[in-house]
């Protein structure tokens, strides 16, 4: 999916969608859904946030997408704070896949503006056993792993507009970042104008940060190296099947 042919980004941050694009209404997450996870206490509204779309392909691709049960999103995170904080979103985990150890996998894509991705493991406790932030561009690649939850954040003057892959049935797990109030480190805007990432007292542990680019990520599917998560899937489907 490219910006500026199959869809264009209204001053909104709503999308509209060229004609044989297939797309749903967004779901929209407010301001009021994301109070249990935030740095400071707010009064609930219904500032939209962020916007998602679920399930959006080209007309011709559906049957694809379907017959792999994969599916491709496109999610519209509004810039700016809450407080002091960047606004990101509410942040979830992945169960378990059927008759396996091993949680989901997913694979995002910056399609317009820049993220940080926050990648956060947990032990059997709840608490932060390993958490690292992901600084990604346009074009950058973001595979999370099995057994990481993970919180987007826009820490930009402009609208971030990504895409994902993910299997298209299992419901994510939301409670583990509810219940300790977001993930292990808040990403907050200093005196400087510049972020800060600053710890979430609710972890009774203390693990460090890590930094990384996005593009000295590993990449676990060769091809999306030279194409975009879209064109990869529809090009060669059977690599996505560590998604499922």
């Amino acid at each position: 999916m490219i910006l500026g042919k199959h869809f264009t980004l209204e001053a909104s941050g709503l999308l509209t969608f060229a004609g044989g694009v297939l797309a749903p209404e967004p779901d929209i997450r407010r301001l009021a859904d994301v109070l249990p996870v935030l740095y400071a206490d707010v009064p609930p509204s219904d500032r939209p946030l962020y916007y998602m779309y679920r399930g959006v392909c080209l007309e011709k691709d559906r049957e694809l997408y379907q017959q792999h049960d994969i599916r491709y999103d496109i999610t519209v995170l509004l810039p700016g704070t809450i407080g002091k904080e960047y606004i990101k979103t509410v942040g979830h985990f992945h169960p378990l896949k059927p008759h396996s150890s091993e949680t989901y996998p997913e694979y995002y894509e910056v399609l317009d503006g820049e993220a940080i991705y926050l990648l956060q493991k947990n032990n059997r406790s709840g608490e932060v056993e390993e958490i690292m932030a992901v600084e990604a561009k346009k074009g950058d690649k973001v595979f999370i792993p099995p057994a990481y939850g993970h919180v987007t954040i826009n820490p930009g003057s402009q609208p971030l507009v990504m895409a994902n892959l993910i299997e298209s049935h299992f419901s994510s797990l939301y409670g583990p970042f509810r219940e300790k109030r977001g993930a292990a480190y808040y990403y907050l805007e200093g005196e400087d104008g510049k972020g800060d990432f600053v710890k979430n007292t609710h972890y009774q542990n203390s693990v460090a940060l890590k930094m990384v680019a996005a593009p000295n990520l590993s990449q676990p599917i060769n091809i999306v190296k030279n194409k975009s998560l879209y064109e990869a899937f529809v090009a060669e489907p059977e690599a996505f099947k560590i998604l499922k």
